[in-house]
């Protein structure tokens, strides 16, 4: 039978901000898309609405990536440690 490793409180907490960063990416995206469509609607016909268009899509893409390169970070900084071999 095959032998299940300890789990950690520091996996937990991996895992968890891992999960909660993904999710929150997941919340804005739907946001975002939408940001782009709009700038890509009116890019041409209305200059004004196109340039906060596309402040909400840079504002919210940046904001993802800044999260999820965060979460992944600390996911690896996390890491269980390996033990030496002698």
């Amino acid at each position: 039978m095959a032998r299940i490793a300890p789990r950690s409180t520091r996996d937990a907490i991996r895992w968890g901000l891992l999960l909660s960063a993904v999710a929150v990416a997941g919340f804005r995206l739907p946001r975002t898309y939408g940001a782009f469509r709009e700038w890509h609607g009116v890019r041409f016909s209305d200059p004004a609405a196109a340039e906060l268009y596309r402040l909400n899509f840079t504002a919210n893409a940046v904001g993802m990536a800044i999260i999820l390169v965060v979460a992944l970070g600390v996911f690896y900084l996390l890491r269980p440690r390996t033990p030496k071999q002698p």
